[in-house]
This record gives C-alpha cells, sequence and structure tokens, in this order.
C-alpha cells in the first residue's frame, strides 16, 4: 500500500488505492443484496410471489401503454392554450397581482379567525 504525505504529516491511501477499496466494497454490498433477495424469495410464499408477478407485468403492460398514447397525442393544441394563458397574464399582471393579494389576505384572516375560536 503507497502512501503519500499528507499535510497533518498523516499518511492517506493514494487514489487508485481507495477506488479499489470502493469496487471492493461495492462488490460485497452487491453480494449481500444479491443474497437477501434469495432469502426474502425463498421465505415469500408461491401465491405472494404469483401475485407480484402478476401485479408487476400489468404495470409494465400499462406503462407501455400510456407511453405509446402520449407519443401519438398531438399537444399542439395544448401549446396554443397555453400560449394564450401566458399572454392574458402578461396583459393583466396588475390586476393578477391584486387578485392575489387579496386572496392572500382574506385566507389569513380566516386562519386567524379560527384560531382565536379555538382558543
Amino acid at each position: 500500500m503507497t502512501l503519500i504525505p499528507h499535510a497533518n504529516e498523516k499518511s492517506v491511501p493514494t487514489p487508485a488505492e481507495l477506488r479499489g477499496h470502493v469496487e471492493r466494497a461495492t462488490g460485497r454490498l452487491r453480494d449481500t443484496a444479491v443474497h437477501v433477495g434469495r432469502l426474502v424469495e425463498d421465505k415469500t410464499p408461491d401465491p405472494v410471489l404469483a401475485g407480484a408477478l402478476r401485479a408487476a407485468t400489468r404495470l409494465r403492460d400499462t406503462a407501455a401503454r400510456a407511453g405509446r398514447l402520449a407519443g401519438h397525442r398531438n399537444l399542439d393544441s395544448a401549446r396554443a392554450t397555453a400560449g394564450r394563458a401566458a399572454t392574458v397574464a402578461r396583459a393583466n399582471r396588475t390586476a393578477l397581482a391584486t387578485v392575489a393579494g387579496v386572496l392572500t389576505a382574506a385566507v389569513l384572516a380566516r386562519r386567524a379567525r379560527r384560531a382565536r375560536r379555538a382558543k
């Protein structure tokens, strides 16, 4: 193990040695995870495993179907609507800020009133 001097006169491993430590630790963790997975699988009843397999298959199929549907959708109308909403918001910033302030004040007043009643 080659050591290089450190600022406080102690020796630290080189980057290559640290990489080796990390690789060995990763391998041990991976082996442990595989071992634990096998133990869990061995102790899990067959009906539960079968149900989990069915659920995973159904979820995979549903995700694939959703992906296909999303790929076939034409999002131009949604983009146009969002663009119109953004234009209206930009044109009426003052009015929107006023409405947001009034709503915030109303919510705070209501919460304060509830807090006083609870006492």
